[in-house]
């Protein structure tokens, strides 16, 4: 984690800024050139509000120092409601039950907390886990999910590092120079390949992830945005309770990610904050289907969200023939070419897996997702689906109003 990190991250509890207490720090493989200007409140290498105007702004040297520095392991203390949050593995765990999950990281460094514990104002009585914004079964599937991917194994049959940067293009209905020291968020990047890759466009670039699929994504980033891996920062969170300081992005990027969770409408609305004025926000779900498509899969989800992952997983490997059997036959009826047949086992069985696995799916017509945009009152609204995906998904990008909202 990059100290200029601290800069658009919040208490996903309370929404309070977060001051940072670093355990163990280490030089980054590639330092960066300058990126001050976009540091709007606070110089977290000196541990200063650049608004006093006792402070100096800082130089290009001071700046290349905040994001040429790894912090490995800290602490995320929350100023208004005291909840701490660790940094395990360069990668800040910003979700509500962080203490529970992270208790090993707490038992250790158990003096650091007794300290941070003792300056907080309050301690926020709702630490625990919330079924309305925390899904278990959905976050150990998506894990098991990014961690079972092969490292030559495409996202959702396609180049990770070529087309699905030209399709985000199209999508967010940009060219290359508006991303050119943008800054971007993605919320909910699974393995972060997508994520990663836009760096090398210029932009700075958030992901977040609520799965330990965020690990795999903060690994493998430099072979995604090689000399520009410096300006890729990975979250761990909750969408549902988004970590994310208000108004910081130009662009707000989520594919198929808030149809699997327990409010689409919940989840959409707390993306909205995080987008500038007059930024623009993208949203990809899954389309309804037609009956003889659709029905069928909700029976066998009926099923398939109540088996161990781990045993349905297995269960889609094996799979992987006849469906791949069946995509076939119809796309011959269709007169279409079969998405899949190039494929390996592997991609295809994690489609499998992604689709009957998580406990909430939802599914939407593009009038619904126009609706939605709409009531948001959000401008420009544009259907911007893939023509490949067009089938199974529906996708939309929108500008936020210029003023403030």
């Amino acid at each position: 984690m990059k100290r200029r990190l601290v800069d658009l991250i919040g208490c996903p509890i309370c929404r309070g800024v977060l001051e940072l207490t670093v355990l163990h720090e280490t030089a980054a493989a590639r330092p960066l050139p300058s990126h001050g200007p976009a540091c709007s409140e606070r110089c977290e290498l000196e541990g200063l509000r650049l608004a006093d105007a006792v402070v100096r702004a800082p130089d290009a040297g001071d700046c290349a120092a905040c994001y040429g520095r790894e912090i490995e392991e800290g602490v995320l203390a929350c100023r208004d409601c005291g909840a701490l949050y660790p940094i395990v593995a360069a990668v800040p765990r910003l979700i509500r039950n962080a203490e529970r999950e992270y208790a090993p990281f707490f038992d250790r460094h158990r003096e650091v907390v007794r300290k941070l514990i003792s300056r907080a104002p309050t301690i926020c009585a709702a630490l625990r886990s919330d079924a309305s914004v925390f899904d278990p079964r959905s976050n150990k599937s998506f894990g098991l999910q990014w961690v079972n991917q092969g490292e030559s194994d495409k996202t959702w049959f396609k180049d990770d590092a070529a087309l699905r940067k030209d399709e985000f293009l199209h999508s967010l209905a940009v060219d290359r120079e508006e991303l050119s020291g943008a800054l971007i968020l993605d919320a909910g990047c699974g393995n972060g390949r997508l994520t990663a890759a836009l760096a090398t466009f210029g932009a700075e670039v958030v992901g977040v992830d609520l799965s330990a699929g965020i690990e795999r994504a903060q690994s493998g980033k430099q072979r995604y945005a090689g000399d520009y891996e410096g300006f890729v920062h990975f979250v761990q969170g909750n969408i549902m309770e988004l970590p994310i300081r208000p108004g910081r992005f130009d662009m707000v990027h989520s594919s198929g990610v808030l149809h699997h969770t327990p409010s689409v409408e919940r989840a959409f609305r707390g993306l909205l904050p995080a987008v500038r004025p007059g930024g623009r926000i993208y949203v990809q779900l899954y389309r309804r289907r037609e009956a003889w498509v659709g029905i069928p899969n909700v029976l066998l989800r009926s099923l398939t969200t109540h088996l161990p992952p781990r045993l349905l997983y297995r269960i889609c490997w094996a799979a992987v023939p006849l469906h791949t059997t069946l995509v076939s036959v119809v796309a011959r009826l269709r007169r279409e070419a079969s998405p899949i047949t190039a494929a390996s086992r592997g991609e295809c069985a994690l489609s499998l897996f992604d689709n009957f696995s998580p406990r909430y799916q939802y599914r939407f017509t593009p009038g619904e997702v126009r609706q939605m945009l709409e009531a948001a009152g959000l401008m420009e609204i544009r259907d911007t689906t893939l023509a490949n995906e067009g089938r199974h998904m529906v996708a939309f990008t929108a500008r936020a109003p210029a003023e403030e909202r």
